[in-house]
């Protein structure tokens, strides 16, 4: 996977990309949508490809119902320009996983838990339209600048309410993720209400919607396809309302592309 995918992008993108990184850094979270990402026809074909794949995702066993997930994780080298995707584990049934961990002043509902997901398809990872939504949000982090290693997570979440039967986040309240940059991309929203983002300052963690006061918190909705945000960590703590199935539909469904950075080591470069 190459990274300069965007050498030949217009002005206007650069320009855009410029915006949206001055917004996280001064802000702690910025917002865009599909048109700053300078879509290719392919890469909107991949955006329904990715709707109908993700109709075939596992439910996530972690938590209560209606939450499917895939996932995988790699290396970027700074080196070669290429994340390496971890190969995962195979199970008896022939599926093959991958281990996921958060500490517990991340994640208080399976802190200190390893869950296993789905290893996410190589189909899936080799779309064009995911591959510009990683460099995409890898740019606006700065990371690329610091760092020879960075561990990149890639988490495909169709959330599926259905009458009666609400589709909730884990964990259900504020909380940081404990990677330092979160990037949330919607793929499709259909016959749904709620799954509204709500963003707070960070000694808000671990806190239910109802203890923040209201001035402290900035709301907004990802309603189109790629509507989108990216978070820094350290700035601000977040929460997604549950996702409910309209009234007279027989289903809901709220699906993301959730992509996240790590560093693997101590920064090791100047900046550019």
């Amino acid at each position: 996977m190459g990274w300069n995918i965007f050498t030949n992008a217009p002005d206007s993108y650069h320009l855009t990309a410029a915006h949206i990184r001055n917004s996280l850094h001064q802000q702690g979270f910025a917002t865009f949508n599909a048109a700053d990402l300078d879509l290719s026809d392919s890469e909107k074909i991949d955006l329904i490809s990715l709707c109908e794949l993700s109709k075939s995702l596992p439910l996530d066993r972690f938590g209560e119902g209606g939450r499917h997930r895939s996932y995988c994780e790699g290396i970027w080298s700074w080196e070669t320009e290429t994340i390496d995707w971890k190969t995962g584990y195979q199970q008896p049934d022939g599926s093959i996983e991958i281990d996921y961990h958060q500490g517990s002043e991340y994640q208080p509902e399976f802190g200190g838990v390893v869950r296993k997901f789905l290893r996410m398809s190589d189909e899936i990872l080799n779309k064009g339209l995911l591959n510009k939504l990683i460099w995409h949000d890898l740019s606006l982090t700065g990371m690329a600048e610091h760092y020879s290693r960075l561990l990149c997570g890639v988490h495909l979440i169709r959330m599926q309410a259905l009458p009666g039967k609400p589709a909730k986040i884990t964990p259900n309240c504020f909380h940081r993720d404990g990677q330092p940059f979160t990037a949330v991309h919607l793929i499709e929203r259909c016959n749904v209400e709620g799954g509204a983002t709500h963003i707070a300052p960070p000694y808000y963690a671990n806190c239910q919607l109802e203890a923040v006061p209201a001035h402290e918190i900035t709301r907004f909705l990802l309603n189109d396809p790629l509507d989108s945000y990216i978070i820094d960590d350290a700035a601000i703590c977040h929460y997604i309302n549950p996702v409910i199935c309209d009234e007279n539909a027989s289903v809901g469904v709220r699906t993301i592309i959730l992509i996240d950075f790590s560093p693997l080591e101590q920064s090791d470069r100047c900046p550019q």
